[in-house]
């Protein structure tokens, strides 16, 4: 069977958010180019735009765009953002005009405007500079290969392994070697022969004709929810299609390793494990404003690249909000309550998983004792234990809420987590204050010159004393 439809390739105009930074102090400039939104600025590593200044907040801000429209939002920094002259509002969005100029201490951010760049999905070279390249998977795009893919007979064990091996060739894939495989099938690292580049090929294993059935099904709401996903803390839909072996997607191509297996190594220190827990939240919030709940947040499915960057993997239980599919249960370790009572599922559903990582990596335990049949989150008045040694109160206070038994006592989505987590990362990140003050300094002057009367005090009595003598003896 000859390699399945694939989209039609797109071409569309894009203009790259260009942005210039100077710094006052030295007059020093630098420019930047970025495809994609958002753009997080701040002077963590882990932001897209990173800036080292001490009075940069770790996570400062965040530039969204369109062809449209560019918008800029504080995210609760310690010393703000100035735009136009104007003390911006935390956490308020605003529209980026022409000519804005944005202050961060003595940074000054403008945004020029790019001439536009074609981009079209019909190929390319992946490493030489050039076009931006748009993924060619459409929101809704894969229903139609899915469906064809429902109708075809079952395929057998031994036309899969003859299909699916190092060296074969599927369409524009060449498969170089296999890198996983699990219930749902096997995951290669192949070569994109078109736009030379590396990537991850995942096949479904067939099996019985219900078997397959579900798997598809699990395939095509997996892509589906992916493809209309694009942020730098999700893996990347790039194609999908079918061959001999039944349906496959294609994503981009991962180095490092499990967040699963990272922590195997030992404790980590609470500002990494902070500033990954943010990570996840900034992929959770761009996922739940698109109306796809993950359900399935644990350490195996987030991603702890090589360069440091964090990607959620596997929306494979993923659905569209409306349509919740109560197979998709989760894992027990990181399911909340409504998982194991297969209720309504929403995205306070991964705030519990993401709250069940963070605290896994703050405390190096679970919240809750859990087996593979039982929590004890399912518990009448079941409390999680989030407290640890070095692990502030404000923090364990956010993970007793967020990892409450009860869904509506926790943060309503990936947006209120991340805000919450920020505000804790800015608190902790804020230095400690020298004592400069005027009253600090007063008080100091006033203990000294307290001291300096008692001793003059105590030198005039003996002056006195010595006087005295004098008289009697003379």
């Amino acid at each position: 069977m000859p390699p399945g439809p694939s989209p039609p390739a797109v071409d569309a105009v894009l203009a790259p958010l260009i942005v210039r930074v100077e710094d006052t102090s030295d007059h020093s400039t630098a420019e930047y180019a970025f495809a994609y939104s958002p753009v997080r600025i701040g002077r963590s590593p882990r932001n897209e735009l990173s800036l080292p200044q001490r009075f940069v907040s770790a996570s400062h801000g965040l530039v969204e765009f369109t062809p449209d429209e560019r918008r800029y939002t504080d995210l609760g920094s310690a010393n703000g953002s100035v735009l136009d002259g104007v003390q911006l509002t935390p956490r308020v969005a605003v529209s980026l005009e022409p000519g804005a100029e944005l202050a961060i201490g003595s940074l000054r951010l403008t945004f020029p405007i790019s001439p536009p760049v074609r981009a079209s999905t019909a190929g390319g070279d992946g490493d030489a500079p050039g076009p931006v390249s748009l993924s060619a998977i459409r929101p809704g795009g894969i229903t139609a290969v899915m469906q064809q893919l429902a109708r075809a007979p079952a395929t057998v064990e031994h036309s899969w392994q003859d299909v699916l091996f190092a060296g074969s060739v599927i369409g524009r894939f060449e498969l170089v070697r296999e890198i996983g495989r699990g219930s749902f099938g096997v995951v290669f690292e192949a070569e994109d022969r078109q736009l030379r580049r590396r990537v991850a090929f995942k096949a479904v294993r067939p099996g019985r004709s219900s078997q397959v059935q579900l798997r598809q099904e699990r395939l095509q709401k997996e892509a589906e929810a992916i493809a209309q996903l694009t942020h730098p803390n999700i893996v990347t839909l790039f194609d999908a299609g079918t061959c001999e072996s039944g349906p496959y997607l294609v994503l981009e191509l991962l180095k490092g390793a499990t967040l699963h297996e990272t922590m195997r190594r030992g404790r980590m220190e609470l500002s990494h494990a902070l500033e990954i827990a943010i990570e996840i939240a900034w992929a959770l919030d761009h996922a739940h404003a698109a109306g796809v709940v993950h359900r399935d947040l644990k350490p195996a499915n987030v991603f702890v690249c090589s360069t440091g960057a964090i990607k959620v993997l596997d929306f494979g239980i993923a659905s569209v909000l409306g349509g919740g599919d109560v197979r998709a249960v989760g894992t027990p370790a990181y399911m909340a309550p409504e998982q194991w009572r297969l209720g309504e599922q929403d995205p306070r559903t991964d705030v519990y998983g993401a709250a069940a990582i963070l605290c896994e990596l703050v405390t190096g335990r679970l919240p809750y004792r859990v087996t593979r049949d039982w929590s004890a989150v399912l518990e009448p008045g079941a409390r999680p234990r989030v407290e640890a040694p070095g692990v502030p109160e404000d923090l364990t206070a956010l993970l007793r809420r967020a990892l409450s038994p009860v869904a509506a006592e926790r943060p309503r989505g990936g947006a209120e987590w991340l805000a919450a987590l920020l505000e804790i990362q800015e608190r902790l990140d804020r230095p400690k204050r020298v004592e400069t003050s005027l009253s600090v300094l007063a008080r100091r002057w006033a203990s000294k010159i307290g001291r300096w009367r008692v001793g003059l005090a105590a030198a005039g009595v003996a002056a006195a004393a010595s006087a005295l003598m004098y008289e009697l003896l003379r």
